[in-house]
Order: structure tokens, then C-alpha cells, then sequence
């Protein structure tokens, strides 16, 4: 990865070709190898790639650079889909879709140097986007059902599983990723930008990058701002709510992820105590909202030395 940075960094030619490359195997990888679980893993890897590229050109070299690499690589899906799959709008709104956030993103952190004022900025992004999703698209749940009913037609032959244990399960399967579409999006698209900002200062050989991140602290503002949604959300027992609390868990999951590699930081056995902890927040969603909500009451308890928490 950080060759690939350091290639694109030497100039915006060099950039353009390897995001657009990057950018053109992500749309085709699952048309021409099919669709399964590796597959999706590996156009997850090269989506996130060329987003930390785009990410770090910005950070490096300015917004249009970066947007360089962006046009280039809009056109150059734009023109393969149009001769392969004669949809040509297909480009653009990968475009706006990939690239917006993170421009946005890296803009603020290129202006602000706050990882802290980057993840409260794709909150409020992600607030909007919840917002948006759920007035335009208040049917999507029902307009995806029939989609993987179609996807899921195999488990209705099982004898083991009954035609209404089939149905319950695919309906909540759709259920919770309606809910949690953007609020994954979000953790992506931070985390991307996490990530470009680690390859910028791996590049220029200074640790700056894991200082930022051990003194990620949102504030007690948002820490307040965030409670009230988490109760409103309990409490209205609404999808858009339920959404929008989500979201604000996993802005506060990196908060108490920086507060557990900062108290680790000195431990010698660090990268086996962390390993394991990544391993359980993918395993274990408790773990995930310990973790979140550990993050959310730092903001009062503080359990890290106070020089080493964010100012904001």
C-alpha cells in the first residue's frame, strides 16, 4: 500500500491511473468473477484503497489534486461501463457516491488537523444522509425484499426450516441493513480517511498519526447531543432514529478505541492485547457497544492522562 502511495504521489498522472485502476476493478470485480463472499472482501479492499489514496493526495498535495484523481477515475469508469454495460450515468454515481465523502472528509482534516473534528463532521454527514434516506427511500426495506427473497429461494427447499422461519429471517436480515447502511458507510469513509492520514505520516516518518489518534475525544457536547439520540431512539422506537443512534455509536467506537490502544501503548505485548480486541469487536456486537459507550463517557471520566486527549 505504501508503494502504491508513494507511486501516486509523484505526480497527478501517476495518481490518476492507479485510483482510476483501482477504482474500475472495484465496479468490475463482481461482474466478472461473480458474487460471493471473498469477492466482496476483495471489492471492499480496493474500494477502501483508492479512497485512502484520494484521501491522502488531498492531505498531501490539496483538494485539487485529489480531485484530479477523482475526475479521471469517473471518466474512466464512465467509459468502461458505457461499452460494457451501455449504462453510462453507472460512473457518476459511483462517483458522487465513492468520492464526495471523502472529499469532504479529508478537506476537513486537511483544514481543521483534528482527527476529533473529522469524525464529528462525518456524524453530521451521516445525521444528514439518514435523514435523506429515510424521506426519499421510506420503502427501501419493502423494495429489497423481493430481491432477496429471490437471492434466499434456495433455504425454502430445506426441511429443516419452515416457510415462515425462512420469511421472518430474511425480513429481518433486510431490516437491520436498512438501518445500518449509512452508519456503515460512515464507519468506512472515517475510517478511510484514519487510514490516509497513517500512510501520510508513515511517509514522512514521523508518529504524529498514533499521538492524533490516542487523543481522539469528541467533547462533552457531542457526547450530550449524542445520549439524547440514543434515549430518542429507545424511546420512539423509530427506524430513522434507530439509524441515526447507530451512527452515533460508531462515531463514539473510535473514541473508545483510542482509549484502549492509548492505555495500551506501553505494554509489551501490545499488538497480541489489541489483535485480540479487533478480533472481538468483529465477533462480539457487545463488545462493540461497551466499547462505544465507554468512549461516550470518557468525556466526563476521563480515563486517559489529560495531556494526551485532543483539545477541541
Amino acid at each position: 500500500m505504501l508503494a502504491l502511495a508513494k507511486y501516486s504521489l509523484k505526480g497527478p498522472y501517476q495518481a490518476a491511473s492507479v485510483v482510476g485502476m483501482l477504482a474500475i476493478a472495484a465496479v468490475f470485480l463482481p461482474l466478472l468473477a461473480g458474487q460471493s463472499f471473498i469477492i466482496a472482501i476483495a471489492t471492499t479492499v480496493l474500494i477502501v484503497m483508492a479512497s485512502a489514496l484520494v484521501g491522502l493526495i488531498i492531505l498531501t498535495q490539496g483538494t485539487v489534486s485529489g480531485l484530479k484523481s477523482i475526475v479521471v477515475s469517473i471518466l474512466g469508469i464512465t467509459l468502461v461501463t458505457t461499452l460494457v454495460l451501455k449504462t453510462p450515468t453507472l460512473g457518476i454515481s459511483i462517483g458522487v457516491m465513492q468520492w464526495l465523502p471523502v472529499v469532504i472528509l479529508a478537506q476537513t482534516l486537511k483544514s481543521t488537523k483534528s482527527l476529533t473534528l473529522m469524525i464529528l463532521a462525518g456524524l453530521v454527514l451521516a445525521i444528514v444522509a439518514i435523514a435523506i434516506q429515510f424521506l426519499i427511500w421510506p420503502d427501501l426495506e419493502s423494495r429489497l425484499l423481493p430481491i432477496f427473497h429471490q437471492s434466499f429461494a434456495g433455504l425454502y427447499d430445506n426441511p429443516a426450516l419452515s416457510r415462515e422461519t425462512v420469511e421472518e429471517y430474511i425480513q429481518l436480515l433486510v431490516h437491520w441493513m436498512v438501518l445500518l447502511l449509512v452508519p456503515t458507510l460512515y464507519l468506512l469513509f472515517t475510517g478511510v480517511l484514519l487510514l490516509s492520514r497513517s500512510m501520510q505520516a508513515r511517509l514522512a516518518k514521523s508518529d504524529g498519526y498514533k499521538k492524533e489518534f490516542h487523543a481522539i475525544a469528541l467533547g462533552k457536547p457531542a457526547a450530550l447531543a449524542g445520549l439524547a439520540i440514543l434515549i430518542l431512539g429507545s424511546w420512539l422506537n423509530q427506524d430513522w432514529i434507530t439509524s441515526m443512534a447507530m451512527a452515533v455509536m460508531a462515531a463514539f467506537l473510535y473514541q473508545g478505541i483510542a482509549i484502549v490502544h492509548s492505555k495500551l501503548a506501553a505494554s509489551k505485548h501490545r499488538t497480541l492485547i489489541i489483535g485480540i480486541y479487533y478480533a472481538l469487536l468483529v465477533v462480539f456486537p457487545q463488545v462493540v457497544a461497551v466499547s462505544s459507550v465507554t468512549g461516550m463517557i470518557d468525556n466526563w471520566m476521563v480515563f486517559r492522562k489529560i495531556r494526551n486527549i485532543e483539545s477541541n
